[in-house]
């Protein structure tokens, strides 16, 4: 193990750099050491200290019992690589934050479901479409006392950017909403048995100049480095656990109920 908690974030394997860049620096000013992972090189046989589920493409709809848009923009490998991380993070209990598609990952591998279109959903709402629009719009979110997001941001409420055409429907299990738009639409999820299992709709990592934004990657890092401390306890240096890499191929196992 390094010093640095090793923070592995995902991606697909071409493009989305800008996005990409953006958590790997928020990463690395926090403290941690990013770690790529794409379907390509999903680096399933080395130690990560905790996890970040980036945006992107869609969640395959067949996933949450969807129907999938003829002309989607769909990334297969990348769901059954997050999918094969999602539960590699839950067995061995690692910090995890979902962004945006990552946040809707996080909430389909506990068995919830999505909105395909939050347009269609939400009608009297104009979300922005254009690249001006996703840059610079901003709405307001509020998020509950005694929540994870809420300990770290400090705010009951919280003006966030809207890069998503798609948002959580169904909760899944284990899961709770921690932060809702005033039209209700879900903008966090969390697990609050775990230390740290946070899912946010928004883009925080386009928004680190604020502190309270900077503080998610902080309050990652930090649990990270929590984590490998009591790792190291238990098991010393020992090598990390092999995992067949056809499971992750062909199989991408869902999470544990349990």
């Amino acid at each position: 193990m390094t010093d640095k908690p090793v923070i592995g974030i995902t991606k697909p394997t071409h493009g989305d750099f800008f996005a990409y860049g953006a958590i790997w620096l928020a990463v690395r000013r926090a403290g941690g050491e990013p770690l790529r992972l794409t379907a390509r090189h999903p680096h399933t046989d080395k130690w990560i200290s905790g996890l970040v589920l980036g945006g992107g493409a869609d969640v395959y709809p067949e996933l949450y019992e969807g129907q999938p848009n003829p002309q989607g923009n769909y990334d297969r490998d990348r769901d059954r690589m997050e999918r094969f991380w999602a539960h590699r993070a839950r067995d061995e209990r690692l910090p995890v934050l979902g962004i945006c598609r990552g946040a809707q990952l996080l909430n389909v591998v506990n068995g919830g479901t999505l909105h395909g279109d939050i347009g269609s959903a939400f009608p009297e709402m104009d979300y922005p479409s254009s690249l001006p629009g996703h840059i610079f719009y901003r709405k307001k979110i509020h998020i509950e006392d005694g929540s994870l997001l809420r300990r770290i941001i400090g705010d009951e409420t919280r003006k966030v950017n809207s890069i998503h055409k798609q948002a959580v429907e169904t909760v899944g299990e284990g899961l709770v909403v921690t932060a809702r738009e005033d039209n209700g639409l879900i903008q966090a999820i969390e697990d609050q048995s775990c230390d740290f299992y946070l899912g946010v709709q928004f883009h925080p990592e386009f928004l680190t100049y604020r502190k309270g934004d900077m503080r998610i990657f902080e309050a990652l890092v930090e649990a990270a480095r929590e984590r490998d401390k009591a790792r190291k306890e238990a098991i010393g240096d020992a090598p990390p656990p092999r995992y067949n890499p056809r499971q992750f191929i062909d199989e991408a196992p869902e999470l544990s109920s349990d």
